[in-house]
């Protein structure tokens, strides 16, 4: 009989001091789980459950060299007698890497009584994806189906997420890497007009750090067109002289045609090779016009009567018809 006494006399005790849920009190820890990857910002989620009065929770990370980050607060339950809620445990960037084990612990607030531990470890990693190569570049002009292409850095990689003009693009989301990039082909067709479009790439590693880049470039459709403006066929060229070539190229801008695009070449009339002409000047006189200047020194390998030939191909890939012109020495 004074053994069942006692236990009568220690469960009142109990209810006394730590209330009547005090032994069905319980914590879980839903995020993050075992193995997960924890960045610069963080939240630690619980569930408490069978609680009736405030409670104290405290979240310590511990990692490598005994670096530790706290963060603790106190909770009300709800109706149901739970407590659902979270603590941001947030890691100063520059912190060692590695292995990490954080104890969340939950107590009464009334008493100070732990009714509840858990244990979890993770791996920090505070390093942001690396963009080592990309294309387009920034001032590209670009048309049709454009190739974005990415080379990352990253050891830990998640996913990448690419938009055109703040809109997602058809398969522009992933997972993997092959070789460390990846590749979105991005169709420009369904835009209405030319003109400037922003190309945003998003990286993300497993502990959600993140990169972004936003790439400018100007959509180009518009093919240039050509004037060859001297020498006139119906002026024939004094004997044996150098020839003067001035071109006028007009396009979507001044900048969307490059030098390196422009070919004007001597040929016999029968299409033969003579001569490249060389490049003296390359200047803008009028709106999207610019006047390409040039010459070709004479030889004998010049006959009579020959054409200059005009090609050009703009920045986006686009090409003029083709120009000439025949000339002949009087």
């Amino acid at each position: 009989m004074k053994r069942l006494e006692m236990r009568w006399l220690f469960a009142w005790l109990t209810l006394l001091v730590f209330g009547p849920l005090a032994s069905a009190q319980s914590l879980s820890v839903t995020s993050p789980t075992n193995g997960a990857f924890l960045g610069t910002s963080n939240q630690v989620r619980f569930l408490i459950t069978n609680i009736d009065v405030e409670a104290n929770v405290r979240v310590v990370a511990t990692g490598p060299g005994g670096v530790t980050f706290t963060n603790e607060g106190d909770f009300n339950p709800n109706a149901e007698l739970q407590i659902s809620s979270q603590l941001s445990l947030n890691i100063q960037t520059g912190s060692p890497e590695g292995a990490y084990t954080i104890v969340v612990t939950a107590k009464r607030k009334d008493n100070g009584f732990v009714f509840g531990t858990a244990t979890i470890n993770v791996q920090l990693d505070v390093t942001k994806p690396k963009f080592l190569q990309f294309n387009p570049l920034n001032g590209t002009f670009v048309r049709g189906i454009v190739l974005i292409n990415v080379l990352v850095q990253e050891p830990n990689f998640k996913d990448y997420r690419v938009q055109a003009n703040s809109n997602d693009i058809p398969n522009g989301t992933g997972e993997t890497l092959t070789g460390g990039e990846f590749s979105v082909s991005w169709d420009t067709s369904g835009i209405q007009f030319d003109g400037a479009q922003s190309i945003n790439i998003r990286l993300r590693d497993q502990a959600n750090n993140e990169d972004t880049r936003t790439i400018s470039v100007t959509l180009d459709r518009i093919n240039p067109s050509v004037a060859i403006v001297q020498p006139r066929s119906d002026v024939p060229l004094r004997a044996r002289s150098n020839v003067s070539v001035a071109v006028d190229i007009n396009d979507a801008s001044t900048t969307s045609v490059d030098v390196t695009g422009i070919e004007v070449i001597a040929r016999t009339m029968g299409n033969g090779y003579i001569a490249h002409a060389a490049r003296q000047s390359y200047r803008n006189t009028s709106g999207n016009t610019m006047r390409w200047a040039g010459r070709i020194r004479y030889t004998n390998r010049i006959p009579n009567q020959f054409k200059i030939v005009v090609n050009v191909i703009d920045r986006a890939g686009n090409r003029a018809t083709t120009q000439e012109v025949v000339v002949q020495y009087r």
